[in-house]
């Protein structure tokens, strides 16, 4: 396995419909970061991404709607390293992350467990305003009435 490939990528072979850039790493490093591209960007266009199942690619685009720009490319960069090849890996590893994310099911809350939920929402605020009030009227109280 060559370095900067994950295991989604590999399984599929579709690391040749990836857009792979380099660029110039931002922040301090002094001669490295001003010098060498190591600066890693991953693009692929997400909704023609026949490797990733049509239903995790659209719970994907609604998940990651910020990364993806106007021409429906799914962008992630990584300047983590100061290597460019682990920049690559840590970009496909980001990758892989979102598609495991996206094909994850809800997980089922039982009507039991709702319901606790609820009452201690419902605790919470109570105990919110009874303190919200203990507090008005402490100052209610200081304040001199001129009459």
């Amino acid at each position: 396995m060559r370095t900067g490939e994950t295991g989604l990528i590999k399984e599929t072979g579709q690391k040749d419909r990836l857009t792979i850039s380099y660029c110039r790493s931002s922040g301090p490093g002094g001669q490295n970061v001003n010098k060498v591209n190591t600066k890693a960007e991953v693009r692929f266009h997400l909704a023609s991404a026949d490797w990733i199942p049509e239903d995790v690619r659209q719970k994907m685009a609604l998940m990651h709607r910020n990364k993806i720009n106007r021409a429906g490319e799914l962008i992630v960069n990584s300047e983590e390293s100061r290597y460019q090849m682990k920049n690559l890996a840590i970009c496909l590893e980001k990758i892989r992350v979102m598609v495991t994310e996206a094909t994850e099911k809800p997980k089922v809350v039982s009507k039991e467990t709702a319901q606790q939920l609820i009452a201690r929402v419902e605790k919470m605020n109570r105990e919110r305003l009874r303190q919200k009030k203990i507090h008005s009227n402490i100052k209610q109280s200081r304040r001199a009435d001129f009459d």
